[in-house]
């Protein structure tokens, strides 16, 4: 149901782009360029990708924790990253796999194992593996998107991906109620259904900047705006059952320093 939430929301912002014309000839130029076959179709399925991502979390993160779902996650984005970056599929500058920006990637990874909680129980396999798949879903839909852009524009690319994402988990869901689960408890709290818009700035902001960032840089740097948001949020409005200490300061630190290492600043 978040995720349907979202995704309306999301659909719902980004329509509103729809209204400047330099948009809607973007728009047209692209839909020009599918009909010559000049732009595969499988490249417009980036929302799709999110939903998968949605799904995983909201079916895993129960069973395995908030703490190793994290850590899981991050690594695999990582680690598809900068593979994606290495070969260019984002449709962006090829990026080398130096040592620096190897050295991010591992930094960035231990800086999320640091800052999350312990998790506790048994360590089950099946939803990790799934998790690993969550996290490419990600890495993927950050790609497709960003080749979106580049055959139109940020706008155009981010309106696509919602009401993909939006179908695909339609779909789910309808899936879900043939089996009798129930998902139909839309929430009270009117706040809530702000997650589309702030969906809809996350993927905008990925979908203009990843082409020139490159997927593992944008990663890291998104973990690393969490990670210090959190710490903020927590000193602001304490939790009793979360202490900011020295490893979640400094694990917040060394995201940081990834984020510098994976960039070209020097």
């Amino acid at each position: 149901m978040a995720a349907l939430i979202s995704n309306i929301g999301g659909t719902i912002i980004m329509s509103l782009f729809l209204f400047q014309s330099d948009v809607r000839k973007k728009a047209k130029k692209l839909l020009e360029l599918i009909k010559k076959k000049q732009f595969a179709l499988w490249q417009l399925l980036g929302g799709v990708a999110g939903a998968v991502y949605i799904s995983t979390a909201s079916s895993t993160v129960s069973v395995i924790g908030t703490g190793l779902f994290t850590v899981v996650l991050v690594a695999s984005q990582n680690v598809s990253g900068i593979l994606v970056d290495k070969f260019g599929f984002s449709s962006g500058k090829r990026k080398k796999i130096t040592s620096k920006r190897l050295f991010a990637m591992l930094i960035g990874t231990f800086a999320v194992i640091l800052t999350v909680s312990e998790f506790e129980g048994e360590i089950l396999w099946i939803p990790i593996i799934a998790v690993v798949f969550a996290g490419l879903a990600v890495t993927l839909q950050f790609t497709l998107n960003a080749r979106v852009t580049k055959y139109s524009n940020s706008q155009v690319s981010a309106f696509i991906n919602f009401p993909m994402s939006m179908l695909a988990v339609t779909l789910t869901l309808i899936v879900m109620n043939l089996f009798g689960k129930n998902w139909n408890n839309w929430p009270d709290q009117w706040w809530l259904y702000s997650a589309g818009f702030l969906g809809a700035i996350v993927v905008y902001l990925a979908a203009a900047t990843v082409r020139t960032l490159g997927v593992l840089l944008f990663g890291l740097a998104t973990v690393a705006g969490q990670l210090v948001t959190s710490i903020i949020l927590d000193v602001l409005m304490p939790n009793a059952n979360v202490n900011v200490g020295f490893a979640m300061l400094f694990g917040a630190g060394l995201m940081l320093l990834a984020v510098y290492l994976a960039s070209d600043l020097r």
